[in-house]
């Protein structure tokens, strides 16, 4: 079999990174999330690393992990994901095992393990309200915290199915100033908008 030449590499990675960006994209559309609402999670993440230092390698994991936050929602039905109404207790339960579902198939297929860990809890509470295991504070990967915050701001400033309403930026960093400490790391609050993640660059 012949051996790949190096100069093919750059061109393979950059395969790699459209497909991911291109079942992100899937993931987003089966759920009536508006097309390019990935690839803007991606930029947030861009320049929310930037602006906490991040090296290149954890940098590349928190872009990855942005696009692939939601995969685990493959293992979800359209009777949960596309509820227009309000969820149940047991369907509730459900739709709250999708970071680990994510991380599970990660892990499942080998790719990507690195940033599993992010995607399994990314939806975790800095004060332990969140899910899927109710981890708090340090317990929590840092990354999955930064990704957090970028999740809920992206997910408030955009259109969703299950609302009608479109939170402004002005709007979104208020609600991170009063949930700075319980919801959300409040030293990664603080960088998010000193730094105006979020805005045009």
């Amino acid at each position: 079999m012949p051996k790949r030449s190096a100069a093919h590499e750059p061109d393979l990675a950059e395969t790699n990174e459209k497909l991911l960006l291109l079942l992100a994209e899937a993931v987003d559309c089966r759920e009536g999330i508006p097309t390019g609402s990935a690839a803007r999670l991606r930029a947030h993440a861009t320049r929310f690393a930037d602006a906490l230092g991040l090296s290149a390698e954890d940098t590349a994991r928190l872009e990855r992990a942005a696009l692939l936050r939601a995969v685990g929602k493959l293992k979800l039905s359209n009777d949960i994901l596309l509820k227009k109404s309000v969820l149940d207790y047991d369907e509730w339960l459900m739709l709250k095992q999708y970071p680990a579902h994510g991380a599970e198939l990660l892990n499942e297929w080998g790719l990507y393990t690195d940033i599993a860990p992010i995607i399994r809890y990314h939806q975790e509470a800095y004060d332990g309200t969140g899910y899927p295991e109710g981890l708090e504070k340090s317990a929590i990967p840092d990354l999955a915290r930064v990704l957090r915050i970028l999740v809920v701001y992206c997910a408030m400033t955009s259109p969703r199915h299950y609302r009608t309403t479109v939170t402004s930026h002005e709007a979104a960093v208020e609600y991170f100033q009063r949930e700075r400490g319980q919801n959300f790391d409040p030293g990664y609050v603080d960088v998010f908008i000193a730094h105006a993640i979020g805005q045009p660059a």
